[in-house]
């Protein structure tokens, strides 16, 4: 399978688009592979694939067949365990990374509605009714880009309240030092259910959920960056504050299905952006 990242040219869609992520198979081979929470969002558009999604406490899979439907779209995120996906077909596939709550400022629909729909591309209001199709026969991977990119800048609007702005910032830029939703509430002046709202209506996700998640990429991505020292995931562990290392891998655990040691000798990075476990039967 063939996977293209592209990055917008930009510089205002930056700061809400991770990158565009392009995946082409031509063979009907099963595949799959497995990728870890995040705290962006993925809206994946498919051509002529049937997509079942299942996840509950103990599945998060994604089935991908082959369809009649021209096209699907749905958006995928807030993992809090692998997310395994299984293509039992020709795949042409468009996937537009939002940055944690960048969704919010293309669209004031729910997360609650969106992540259970088949057509959430229907957010991005065109004149051109046929412009998923004029993407898909397009085979240019970096034209496709720009025609995502026109389609995103037409859609922007800047609602992003300042408040969840100045959280994003002081998480962001907390590094070893493990800001607690009580901590967080105190230092933007706000109540802490106040700040959950913040979070719900936003990024999609409460705070706790989105601190436990940003914690744990910044873990996986140090390791992985160090992942030839001796000493990884001892510094690991206690750079964020794990003074416990049964806690660090049973946390780790949780999120990768696998402990530190484990996943990284199955991992692999693709374009120094994208971290999976990719399989091809």
């Amino acid at each position: 399978m063939q996977s293209v990242i592209i990055r917008p040219k930009n510089e205002i869609l930056k700061k809400y688009i991770q990158y565009f992520l392009f995946f082409k198979k031509t063979d009907a081979n099963i595949l799959n592979y497995s990728t870890f929470p995040n705290n962006n969002l993925c809206l994946a558009i498919y051509r002529e694939n049937k997509i079942d999604y299942i996840k509950d406490s103990d599945c998060n899979n994604c089935l991908i067949t082959p369809g009649t439907v021209n096209f699907k779209s749905r958006l995928f995120g807030f993992h809090k365990m692998p997310f395994n996906v299984e293509i039992r077909t020709s795949l042409d596939q468009v996937c537009i990374l939002f940055h944690p709550a960048a969704l919010s400022v293309f669209t004031r629909e729910s997360f609650e509605d969106l992540i259970s729909s088949d057509h959430v591309f229907d957010i991005f209001k065109n004149r051109n009714e046929f412009i998923l199709e004029q993407i898909f026969e397009e085979e240019n991977f970096s034209i496709r880009a720009d025609k995502l990119e026109s389609l995103l800048l037409a859609n922007l609007n800047d609602r992003q309240p300042e408040k969840l702005k100045e959280a994003l910032y002081l998480i962001g830029k907390g590094g070893e030092h493990h800001l607690s939703v009580e901590t967080l509430a105190g230092k933007l002046g706000i109540s802490n259910p106040t700040l959950f709202r913040l979070f719900k209506n936003n990024v999609g996700l409460n705070p706790k959920s989105y601190i436990r998640t940003w914690r744990f990429r910044n873990i996986l991505n140090e390791i992985l960056d160090k992942r030839s020292a001796l000493k990884t995931l001892t510094s690991a562990g206690h750079s964020h504050l794990y003074y416990d290392q049964a806690h660090f891998i049973k946390d780790f655990r949780s999120f990768s299905g696998h402990s530190p040691n484990q996943l990284i000798d199955k991992i692999s990075i693709e374009h120094n952006d994208l971290a999976w476990i990719f399989n091809k039967k």
